[in-house]
């Protein structure tokens, strides 16, 4: 892979109206976050100390409880860096986020700091649950658009991966396409990830505390899924920040299945029953 097309808005999310994350070819273009429904983002849900529950997210253009701030680009000779700034109503939370995309990389790292401002109360808040949520695949569109919205899906202890195999992919596709792996990986962070989740596109997990709908993810099925990365924290306490880390990552596929070269190519073909390691 040679690079990646992206998109970083000004209000913290992985988007954008022509492609959000696309893997850029040497024979053309995958997009991963693009075409129809780009959904990515994040979700804060917490209790006051009264016991009720508050839930706020800013996923695409979907928007709820969440005042968007700022956003600032820091000039780097090796990476593109984007810092943005939101708040939930009435400033409870603040959102920090900073998005790091080295050069000659695939892969956007993200850093959000979520600190309790104390709202008009000045109270600490209890039960926080933060999400990160997207909708990725592995080639909506794009020059070489083939896959639709289908892909196979798989789960780590701490990632979410999606990916096709070659055999998937049109024997009379011209140019020769090729199988991909998209990430969304959490990293080292202040909370332990509470779960690496896949749902069913279209059960809209980022409105709610509860992860509703899962989809069987051991790839023997190409679905239209979403995944989230979640984080849980018993209290936060006026004044107190946590600090969570994840990256999106796309690349080709290490192995193909089948027993000889793709048709009217000299591709050889690695005899493999494996699926790709994300």
């Amino acid at each position: 892979m040679s690079k990646i097309n992206y998109n970083i808005s000004n209000w913290g999310t992985v988007m954008g109206a022509s492609v959000g994350l696309a893997s850029v070819e040497c024979e053309g273009t995958y997009e991963h976050l693009a075409i129809g429904s780009p959904q990515e983002g994040y979700t804060l849900v917490y209790k006051d100390p009264s016991g009720n529950e508050h839930v706020s997210y800013d996923v695409d253009n979907d928007v709820s409880g969440i005042i968007r701030g700022s956003n600032q680009v820091f000039p780097s000779s090796d990476a593109f860096v984007k810092v943005t700034e939101s708040q939930t109503n009435p400033n409870q939370l603040s959102v920090r986020q900073t998005f790091i995309v080295p050069h000659n990389s695939t892969r956007i790292v993200i850093r959000m700091e979520v600190t309790n401002n104390g709202g008009a109360n000045g109270h600490d808040v209890s039960d926080l649950l933060i999400k990160r949520y997207a909708d990725i695949d592995v080639d909506t569109g794009g020059t070489l658009g083939w896959a639709g919205f289908l892909g196979r899906w798989e789960k780590t202890r701490y990632s979410v991966f999606t990916y096709n195999l070659d055999s998937d992919i049109p024997l009379s596709a011209t140019p020769r396409r090729h199988n991909h792996v998209v990430n969304m990986v959490a990293m080292p962070s202040d909370l332990p990830l509470d779960d690496a989740f896949v749902g069913k596109f279209g059960a809209w997990q980022y409105k709610q505390r509860a992860n509703n709908s899962p989809v069987v993810a051991d790839g023997n099925a190409r679905i239209d899924a979403i995944g989230v990365l979640q984080w849980h924290a018993t209290k936060l306490r006026v004044g107190e920040t946590v600090r969570l880390n994840l990256y999106y990552d796309a690349f080709r596929g290490f192995c193909r299945r089948g027993n000889g070269p793709v048709v009217g190519t000299t591709d050889p073909i690695l005899v493999t029953d494996e699926p790709p390691i994300g």
